[in-house]
Order: structure tokens, then sequence, then C-alpha cells
């Protein structure tokens, strides 16, 4: 009996023993799948950065000297580069006297970036540019009415005379330049001359003298330059304190956080080991914050955007490329007729912004005085402002100009068309349905409008003769577009972030 008890007892202390040995193994390794979350990592200081002039025997003048020059002052603007130009570099050296004591070498990059206490440089690498003198495009409508013999000859005899008449200095459409610039900025590390990244920017206009077009493409890729310069060292933050939607954020003026810079707002980010292995995990976004005011450390914003809960230390990244228009599918009720007389393609821009604008096209139908129904195309636009503006909800008043062109048959079979203008004024909301989808309600009441003569056209190109509708005894028909509207829409914000 005893031995019996006992042989129980040590089956019970092996199945504890064997059941804790299990719980060990399955706490070990939950503690080897434990994350650990990490500080946000935020810009300290500028880069430093040293901008290569172009080769010393290109002119002063050559294109790729302006480039480098325009990339210079760009960096320089953004507040989060302390940049030394080598353009500028000789009359430095002059004032610290170092060149008279033969201490630099100007052929030397790994020397004059220890001078600069630079770690990385970049150049300007130019390639492609072009300017040529191109037929202007409204020459291109009066061509396609002409034949192929007709055109082969009516071209020849141009060519003729522009070449007689053009005199030898003096290139064809000189005041409609085609200006062309692409281009590369190549980040370089100082040490090795390694090649770390390239940014590729580009300009073109078409239109004006030689100068006057060369001077707006270079406007054109400023643009581009300034896109690439922040895409080359994104200023991160951290989220100081959050109250509701107003949120202060570590850095300021001096790295260049100005008034309208969005953040995109994310959980921290997390650290696992596995094994031996460490992996980071990213933090999930959960909004978007814009910058109302700055001073030169701190910032102050509001979440104009949410789908999680923005919190204090969580981190901030520059946004590049905030969205600035939206594009959605709209259908409108008619509150008196009781059906959905319109539908139309939207398009907003500063779909997050208090003052914003659109415009669409698109179809329907309207009933006239005499009840029959007409077919309209439109196209029209006007403009909002959102007096109350939430993260997930928004309140304005809209504007709209809608420009509806009616159709229909007048009383002898010709195809009549008119065009009808009805302001419409009314409120519009806003709600968000996820990071990248709102639903939008619209409505309001349309004015009766104006419309004109009732018309049709016979002929073709320049033969075209236009003429007044023919109607019987009961006189045209009447438009009128008074009445109560509901407009409900899907858009979509290309937010181009997908975690």
């Amino acid at each position: 009996m005893t031995q019996t008890i006992n042989v129980s007892v040590f089956k019970l202390t092996v199945k504890n023993l064997l059941m804790l040995n299990q719980i060990l193994l399955i706490l070990f390794s939950l503690s080897l799948l434990s994350a650990q979350t990490i500080a946000p990592e935020v810009t300290e200081e500028k880069k430093r950065l040293l901008v290569l002039a172009a080769d010393k025997g290109i002119p002063d003048d050559a294109i790729d000297r302006k480039v480098s020059k325009i990339v210079a002052e760009v960096a320089s603007k953004l507040g989060r580069y302390e940049v030394i130009d080598r353009n500028q570099l000789k009359s430095i050296l002059n004032e610290l006297a170092l060149q008279r004591a033969g201490f630099i070498d100007e052929k030397n990059i790994i020397e004059l970036g220890g001078i600069a206490s630079a770690k990385e440089a970049m150049k300007v690498q130019i390639n492609h540019y072009s300017q040529k003198g191109v037929p202007p495009k409204d020459n291109d409508d009066d061509d396609d009415d002409r034949g192929f013999w007709e055109m082969l000859v009516y071209e020849s005899v141009k060519g003729v005379i522009r070449m007689a008449t053009t005199p030898e200095e003096e290139e064809p459409y000189a005041n409609n330049m085609e200006t062309i610039i692409q281009a590369d900025i190549i980040l370089l590390n100082i040490e090795t001359g390694i090649t770390i990244n390239i940014y590729p920017i580009s300009g073109t206009h078409t239109g004006g003298s030689r100068g006057k077009s060369l001077g707006i493409a270079l406007d054109v890729l400023k643009n581009s330059i300034v896109r690439s310069l922040k895409e080359m060292y994104v200023v991160q933050s951290e989220i100081l304190e959050a109250k509701g939607s107003k949120v202060t954020l570590l850095l300021g003026s001096d790295l260049g956080v100005d008034k309208g810079t969005i953040y995109e707002i994310s959980r921290l980010d997390k650290k696992r080991t596995i094994g031996e292995r460490e992996i980071i995990i990213p933090g999930r976004t959960v909004g978007l914050v814009r910058i109302n005011r700055s001073s030169g450390d701190a910032s102050m914003g509001t979440v104009i955007r949410k789908w999680g809960r923005v919190k204090t230390g969580y981190q901030a990244k520059e946004m590049l490329d905030p969205p600035r228009g939206s594009i959605g599918f709209s259908l409108r009720l008619n509150h008196d007729e009781q059906r959905i007389d319109h539908g139309d393609i939207l398009f907003q821009i500063n779909p997050l912004s208090r003052w914003g604008g659109f415009f669409y096209l698109g179809g329907g139908s309207i009933f006239d005085s005499r009840n029959d129904m007409d077919g309209v195309f439109s196209v029209g636009g006007g403009f909002i402002y959102r007096f109350f503006y939430t993260p997930q909800f928004n309140l304005g008043g809209v504007v709209d100009l809608p420009f509806l062109f009616v159709n229909r048959d007048d009383d002898f079979g010709h195809s009549v068309s008119t065009i009808l203008l009805a302001p419409q004024l009314g409120l519009q909301t806003e709600i968000m349905i996820n990071r990248k989808l709102d639903f939008v309600i619209r409505g309001g009441i349309s004015s009766p409008g104006s419309y004109s003569t009732w018309d049709y056209t016979e002929g073709e190109g320049e033969d075209v003769e236009w003429f007044d509708a023919e109607w019987d005894e009961r006189g045209e028909p009447a438009l009128d577009a008074s009445g109560m509207y509901i407009n409900f829409s899907i858009r979509y914000l290309d937010i181009k972030i997908d975690y």
C-alpha cells in the first residue's frame, strides 16, 4: 500500500516537473520575442555638406555652374544643411589665410572636406541640356484640316520663305524656345569618394525667348531640387505634448521647420531579439500633423488627419509628398424631383486645408418647361471654406459655379443646345473612412440660372454656320435649375503611407 502511494506521488512529481519545464520554456521563448520600444530618432543638427563646383574649364555662365549655384542656394534656404559652396570657397580660404599658407589643395576632396568639417559632398552632373525653337502648337490645329500632299507643299513653301526672310544669325522660332534640363545631384562620401546616392532633377519649358525660356525652366528645376534635397536629409522629430488635436513638437525654424510643414506621426519602432538576431519593427502610422507656427527649437501644430491615437513621445517624420488633391465620384439627388439627376468625376484641391477648391466633369439630365428630359454635360468648379475642422470630420461652406451644356431637338428635328449657368450655395461635410478614403455629403440650393439662346450648327471646319433653333407655336422651352439638392461622393486621397 505504501509502495503504491510512493509510486503515485513520484508520478505526480514528474508530471509537475514536466509541466513546469514547459511553462519555463514558453516564458523563455516569450522573453526572446519580447519587444523593446526604441526612442524616437530626432534630427539634432544640420548636415554639413560641401557643394562641389563645376570643372574649372567651364565658363561662369555655363548651365553647370548655374545649376550648382541654385543647388547651394536651395540647400541653404532649407535650413537643414550647413552648406560650404565650393563656388565661393576661394574667397573663404583667402579670408582664413589658409590658401597662402599652402594648406589647401583644391584638387583634394578629402582635405576640402576636412576644412569644411563635412563628411559628404554633392556635385551636379548635367545629363542633357538643349534649347531650340519649335513651331507654336496653334499651328497644329490648322494642319489637321489639310491633306498629305497639301501639307507637303505648304510646309515646303513655308520653309523656303522662312529661310529667305530669316537673317543668318537668327534661328527659327526664336520667340518660342524649348528648354530641357536633365541632371543628377550626386551625393559622395568625401573620405572614400564612393557615390552614396543619385537624385535625378529636371526642368523644362516651352515659350518665349532663349533667356526667358531658360529662366522659367530653371524655376521648374528649382522645385525638383527642393524635393531631392528634402529626400536627401529628412527631418525627424518627436511629439513633446499632445492635447486633443493640438501638439507641440521638438525642432523649429533653426532646422527649417516652417508653417505648413506636414509630419507623418507614428508609434515608436520596436526592437525584438530572436535568437542572437535583433530586428527593428517600424511603428504604425497614426496620423498627420501640420505646423502652424514655430520658434527656433520647437513648433506648434494641428492634427489634420488621424486613424489612430496621437500620443506624447510618438515620432514625427517630415512628409515629402503630402496630398495636394483628391479624386472622387459624385452622385446628386434632386430633392424636388426625388431622383438622381447628375453624376460627375470630382477633383479637389487642398483637401486637408481650411480653404480648398474643386472642379468636375459630368453629365445628367434636366426637365424643361415642356416636361421633356434634356441631356446635360457639365463642367464647373468652386471653392470651400471648412469653418469646422477636426482630424476625422469637417464641415464647410461651398460655392459652386456649374456650366451646363443642355442638348435636345427643336420642333423641326435640329439637334440644338444652350449653356445654362446656375450658381449654387451649400454646406459640405467630410467624414473619414480610413487614411485614404472619405465619405462626402453636400447639401444646398441652386439658383434658377440663366441660359443662352438655343442654337444649332451646320457645316464643318471653316464653313460652319450657327442658326437659331426653330420652335412651333408653343415657343422655346425654358430651363429652371432652382431647387434643393444633396450630393453623395467618395473621395480618394493619395497619401503615400501603407503601414
